[in-house]
């Protein structure tokens, strides 16, 4: 089955579904707005750290999964092929990156009050590593915020069969975003998100259902065979490079992303996040496969799309169904998910960016006397300021989504050493870090300016990285241990001790997932599974579903990455209590600012 990609309009179900979904998120903000703890930063960006694991769980998958993925990474294997199952892959692997951060980061934003990641960077370094590391931070998080608004533009042009500009749909969603966000702050945020996620997850399930009403997979895997074999055989040795820089690139930099830190700091306790893990990667599997599947079978149905094309492949499926089956129901619903998808990120990124702007720089650096309600206030301003400039970028896309989506992570991964070695031990130093995130920026931008944005199919952002932490690390070891390091030593000494609350009067040591080596012993398997270098060239052949074997050993080595995750949440576990006076870590170090 082929069909000419056209933008045909959903109908009314798509706008009513729309309105519907769009009334909701407003609600929930107003709602969250009325449950707020008191006009104070703490509850305003971290809903005094009061969710379970459910809504902490799908408000991060929701955040991860944005519109750009259900677009941007459908179409990107529209274009690379069957090669792209990278893409499940790095999805997982970021769950696996957050594994190294989150447990010890979480333990000490319990113990230190820290409302923000930036909270830590100031207590655990110094004010001159947190204001160069936001700039990092913020580039990351504001570029994953502008990316929805291609993605927003894309689908509603599409879905309204032309009828409503690009323009035009931007603006609107940017409008609504916002409402809901400057209302519901972070609680209005996580729970809008939590409602997103659920709404993904079954636009997700219809798609598969969309597969099989348009004759199938295997079906369209026969015409890619015949009019583009290249998309199912085994990519070359560069391609495979290039395959690992970008597991690499994903999985620290996700887990950088200051917004995905910060809904993580607002999970309860380390039981949550355990469940919390447990929860994320089943749903990351799904969610990534089911894309890379999507895109796939776009091949079948539109080969030799131009590049501009490709990045419409999900809407011109939902027109193409429109045009066989003569329903909009189904498209409507599906289109609902990635407006949900869009609207999901687009919130947590602002509301975060916002936040930093405000709490993290104005209240740190311009104005710290200034009160919770003041702080608050500024942080709409910058909500709104920012909804303008990203308006600005994406009123003329000119690059790929998943162009936007490698260089954010190339320069977002040089605040990375200070979260990956910064809470596992008290020798590096603020010096060296700053002197890291330099040299590593320097490297990169470097690389890019002198027509290198890969070396060795390597990202230019993983080279600066490496550049980064040997300044860091070895600058750090090299001079020694002193009064900084004694400091950071007492800090880090809560990294793995979840503080007793009100109903357990005892602190709880646990062993976490990155203390252990059969943690890294896994994971070394697993990434040297995800590669297809061992592969023969009869791997090639045709298995089931018209997918060469090559692809479903790399399925495979997914399934057991997943597995993976969940084995890493058993291995972290609970050692016992700290009782008082015995074991106990020193109390002197003050709580954060």
């Amino acid at each position: 089955m082929q069909v000419e990609p056209q933008e045909v309009s959903l109908g009314w179900e798509i706008a009513v579904l729309t309105v519907l979904g769009l009334a909701l998120m407003i609600f929930i903000g107003w709602y969250s707005y009325n449950r707020r703890v008191g006009v104070d930063v703490d509850d305003f960006f971290s809903a005094s750290k009061s969710l379970g694991f459910l809504i902490i769980g799908l408000t991060i998958f929701a955040d991860s999964y944005s519109g750009n993925s259900f677009l941007g990474y459908a179409a990107e294997t529209y274009r690379s092929g069957a090669w792209f199952l990278v893409y499940p892959q790095f999805m997982v692997a970021a769950v696996i990156g957050s594994l190294i951060v989150a447990p010890p980061l979480i333990n000490l934003g319990l113990k230190w009050d820290y409302t923000s990641p930036i909270d830590y960077l100031e207590h655990r370094f110094d004010s001159r590593v947190a204001f160069l590391a936001v700039f990092f931070l913020l580039w990351g998080t504001f570029l994953q915020f502008t990316e929805q608004f291609f993605a927003m533009g894309y689908l509603g042009n599409v879905a309204s069969g032309g009828v409503l500009p690009y323009q035009l749909v931007i603006v609107l969603f940017a409008v609504v975003i916002l409402l809901y966000v400057g209302l519901g702050g972070f609680r209005g945020t996580a729970l809008t998100a939590a409602v997103q996620g659920t709404l993904m997850l079954f636009s997700l399930s219809l798609m598969l259902l969309l597969i099989g009403m348009l004759d199938g997979f295997t079906a369209q895997m026969e015409t890619v065979w015949q009019q583009a074999p290249e998309k199912l055989t085994l990519p070359d040795t560069a391609t495979m490079r290039g395959g690992y820089s970008t597991i690499v690139l994903i999985l620290l930099g996700l887990p950088t992303y200051i917004h995905i830190q910060q809904f993580y700091l607002g999970v309860r306790d380390a039981e949550d996040l355990r469940s919390t893990f447990r929860l994320q990667a089943p749903v990351f599997f799904f969610a990534a496969i089911t894309l890379w599947i999507i895109g796939m079978f776009a091949s079948g149905v539109f080969p030799g799309l131009s590049q501009s094309q490709s990045e419409q492949v999900v809407p011109y499926l939902l027109g193409a169904f429109v045009q066989l089956e003569g329903s909009t129901l189904l498209p409507s619903l599906i289109a609902l998910g990635v407006i949900m998808a869009t609207l999901s990120t687009a919130g947590a990124t602002v509301m975060v960016v916002s936040m930093v702007l405000a709490k993290d720089l104005y209240g740190r650096f311009i104005d710290p006397n200034a009160p919770d309600g003041q702080v608050i206030n500024v942080s709409r301003v910058f909500l709104a300021l920012s909804l303008v400039v990203a308006l600005g970028i994406a009123f003329r896309p000119s690059l790929t989504i998943w162009t936007w989506t490698e260089l954010k992570f190339e320069f977002l991964l040089q605040a990375t050493p200070l979260f990956v070695f910064g809470l596992y031990t008290h020798r590096v130093k603020n010096t060296p870090a700053i002197a890291g995130m330099l040299v590593g920026c320097a490297v990169a931008i470097a690389l890019y300016l002198t027509g290198n944005p890969e070396v060795y199919s390597f990202h230019a952002g993983i080279i600066g990285l490496i550049a980064n932490s040997a300044v860091f690390l070895g600058g750090s070891f090299l001079s020694g241990q002193d009064a900084e390091t004694e400091r950071a030593k007492r800090i880090l000494e809560y990294n793995s001790i979840a503080v007793a609350n009100a109903e357990d009067e005892r602190d709880v040591r646990y062993v976490l997932p990155a203390e252990t080596k059969s943690f890294w012993i896994g994971l070394t398997i697993i990434v040297a599974l995800m590669v297809p270098w061992y592969a023969p060239a009869a791997w090639n052949a045709r298995l089931a579903f018209g997918l060469p074997i090559w692809t479903w050993v790399i399925i495979g080595a997914l399934v057991l990455e997943t597995l993976f995750v969940v084995f890493s949440t058993y291995i972290w576990r609970p050692k016992g209590p700290t009782s008082s006076g015995q074991d106990a870590p020193h109390e002197e170090e003050t709580t954060a600012d």
